[in-house]
């Protein structure tokens, strides 16, 4: 299962829009350089093919990029588009820039870009694997003796690099915000068992500890029937305590982490159904601890389902704050039903998801068609 922290994520959108403005900045600067320096071999309609097809497909990438949620068979086609450009590039630039000895035509300024867009948007080995592919296109379309496709490889393994680090530093920020949302969880959690605690000793000093001190005093008798009544009611505060062990009586209304809530629900095992890969984007939100306990559980249900009939393995929970109060969503790309023909003895969402949010105050919604995957909203105000 691979969950992708705050930090994670911001990256990933960062680089996201660097591949798109990069994309943007080498395609427009090529196009430039490939009508005003034309010269033969150079073919015009080639050219012209080329440089219109780039631009098109740059406005396509770069819109595509700047969603939400950009994909990486984006950067797949980007080097695809690189490798085919390469190939034909003994038809694409003039007899002096083929002559040279390290690339300066249009031509490389694309496949530099495409190499690093590769490194960006790619994971390892694939896009090592992109670069490499890119350096020998360039080779077989111009072949003969220039530095150009080495240079091409050390720039992969520069930007392969330099991904790697900024990955191992987000990778390590979102662990540190774990660790310390954990930490904040836990003494939140030691000060209400602490609390509960007094509580309790309190309850106890002023009920079966006061009818010791009486009888101790001699101001009842064993025959007294108001030890009978004393005694009585005692035995019931001690069962109580008894059943509802650990819980303060205002425990409801604590403030409890919903980061550390729902990461532990998208982290625990669901037995006898296949793993999810999940992305997770919950920024540290501290809500009463019945919300955060119906939340979660509702997104439990709600991933549940995404399991057992979404027919995907991919999910996305998200949360961020509306007003005084939270929206958070499950989202997939699985294949979606009809909500209106769900059967009424079906209780998943019925009241596993809407009855847990209308029971705390809330609101819940599921916005799904087939075909078209399902949209789970949770709302809360307080």
């Amino acid at each position: 299962m691979l969950t992708q922290g705050p930090a994670q994520l911001q990256l990933r959108r960062k680089s996201a829009r660097l591949s798109a403005v990069l994309r943007a900045a080498s395609a427009v600067g090529a196009a430039v350089v490939a009508v005003v320096g034309f010269a033969p071999p150079a073919r015009s309609v080639w050219v012209a093919v080329a440089v219109v097809g780039l631009l098109l497909w740059s406005g396509l990438f770069i819109v595509l990029m700047f969603r939400p949620e950009p994909r990486s068979w984006l950067c797949a086609g980007d080097t695809a588009v690189v490798v085919v450009l390469c190939l034909a590039h003994g038809n694409l630039v003039p007899a002096e820039v083929l002559g040279a000895s390290a690339g300066s035509g249009w031509i490389d300024m694309v496949a530099g870009s495409g190499i690093f867009i590769a490194q960006f948007g790619l994971r390892q080995p694939l896009a090592m694997a992109a670069a490499i592919a890119i350096a020998a296109a360039y080779a077989v379309g111009a072949p003969g003796i220039r530095d150009a496709p080495l240079i091409m490889v050390l720039q992969g393994l520069l930007g392969a690099t330099v991904v790697f680090l900024l990955r191992h530093g987000a990778r390590r920020a979102d662990l540190a915000l774990s660790e310390e949302a954990a930490a904040r969880a836990a003494a939140r959690a030691r000060s209400a068992a602490r609390t509960d605690e007094l509580d309790q000793q309190r309850l106890l000093h002023d009920t079966v500890l006061a009818t010791l001190t009486i009888v101790g005093t001699g101001s009842i008798t064993r025959d007294s029937a108001a030890l009978t009544d004393r005694a009585a009611a005692d035995l019931a505060v001690i069962e109580d305590l008894r059943a509802h062990p650990g819980v303060a009586r205002d425990v409801a209304h604590e403030p409890a982490p919903l980061d550390v809530a729902l990461r532990t629900v998208v982290l625990t095992h669901r037995v006898g159904l296949p793993p999810l890969d999940i992305e997770f984007d919950v920024p540290p939100l501290d809500l009463p601890h019945e919300v955060v306990e119906a939340l979660s559980q509702a997104i439990a249900e709600a991933l549940t389902n995404v399991a057992q009939h979404a027919d995907t393995r991919a999910a996305r929970v998200t949360a961020r704050r509306t007003g005084e109060g939270v929206t958070v969503e499950v989202c997939d790309s699985g294949g979606g039903f009809d909500p209106a023909a769900v059967p009424s003895h079906r209780r998943g969402l019925r009241e596993s998801v809407y009855g847990r949010m209308r029971a705390v105050g809330g609101s819940a919604r599921a916005v799904s068609s087939p075909g078209a995957g399902t949209r789970v909203v949770l709302r809360w105000e307080p």
